[in-house]
């Protein structure tokens, strides 16, 4: 066998002679690849987030395979958005995600919390950006509704149980109206008809109560 090979030898040199630049500049694109990931700075690579891998429901205890990663560019990542499937597992949701959308401390129950008392409903109400440094989850409530036909007015308690999504604007650009985000509260279940009737009337202003 090798004494089959010996008269090729020479004429292999050649060719790996004249192949030479070549072969050094695939040798150089292949460190390149390897090399140049741990170059880039982790604000260009983005932040590892976590997402829901399904759409999840309040009082879901959740587990790695509903959860899953995806890479946000960092100043994209939410606000108290988790970035580790390990630290999730077992916690309890207290609002829905869809899926696609992140895992927030928001969203989260403490270890002593009911998911969805009994006689409540969850809704998603807007409220104005200037209030979410006042509002966290547990943060008691009113929603004013106004009925625009008679003029009456309507004062509904309810308690915040999760901010989600960032700020969109409201108004037309430079009309001053304030940007909203959803919050998810928690209202009488026999109320919710009618707090779901005025905000789609867009009549409904939410304050913070103590």
């Amino acid at each position: 066998m090798l004494q089959r090979l010996l008269p090729h030898l020479p004429t292999w040199r050649r060719a790996l002679r004249r192949r030479r630049r070549t072969l050094a500049v695939l040798v150089v694109a292949a460190a390149a690849v390897l090399i140049a990931p741990s170059l880039v700075p982790a604000s260009v690579r983005g932040t590892e987030v976590v997402v829901a891998a399904e759409d999840l429901q309040p009082g879901t205890a959740l587990d790695a395979e509903q959860l899953r990663t995806v890479e946000v560019a960092t100043s994209l990542v939410p606000s108290g958005a988790a970035t580790s499937v390990t630290d999730l597992v077992d916690a309890r949701l207290a609002a829905p995600v869809a899926e696609g959308g992140p895992i927030l401390a928001g969203n989260l129950l403490g270890a002593e919390e009911n998911p969805l008392p009994e006689g409540t409903a969850l809704l998603a109400v807007p409220v104005p950006e200037v209030l979410l440094p006042h509002l966290r989850t547990g943060t008691r409530i009113e929603l004013l509704m106004s009925d625009p036909v008679d003029g009456s007015s309507t004062r509904i308690p309810a308690e915040v149980r999760a901010l989600s999504g960032a700020p969109a604007a409201t108004g037309a650009l430079g009309s001053g109206v304030d940007a909203e985000v959803q919050s998810l509260v928690l209202v009488e279940r026999q109320r919710s008809g009618e707090v779901a009737h005025a905000l789609g009337t867009s009549n409904v202003t939410v304050s913070v109560i103590r």
